[in-house]
């Protein structure tokens, strides 16, 4: 039995979580505590009324902001250019250049 491959929205999903995972990796404890205090103030100011009464919805704030913040490409911006690439560029040359024009 074969292994079902990961379609392209789970690899842009894994590729986009490795991207903030190392970007909050790099960050200070403070520089993290700032980020999740905008991001409480962001969900109390949001018209859809969501409060930050859990940790996992303030995590997918920050993940948002910090989304903003690295510019990072959408789904299909990164689709165009990393999952629909040339055999003679290779994979993480594109990565680096996504990260690059950010």
């Amino acid at each position: 039995m074969s292994i079902p491959s990961e379609t392209p929205r789970q690899q842009y999903q894994a590729w986009l979580d490795e991207q903030l995972e190392d970007y909050k990796a790099g960050l200070t404890r403070d520089e993290l505590l700032d980020l999740a205090e905008v991001a409480v103030e962001q969900l109390f100011d949001a018209p859809d009324g969501q409060y930050p009464l859990t940790e996992i919805l303030l995590c997918d704030s920050v993940d948002r902001l910090l989304f903003a913040r690295l510019n990072l490409p959408t789904f299909r911006q990164w689709f165009r250019t990393c999952h629909i690439d040339t055999d003679e560029r290779p994979l993480n040359e594109t990565l680096a250049h996504l990260r690059a024009a950010g």
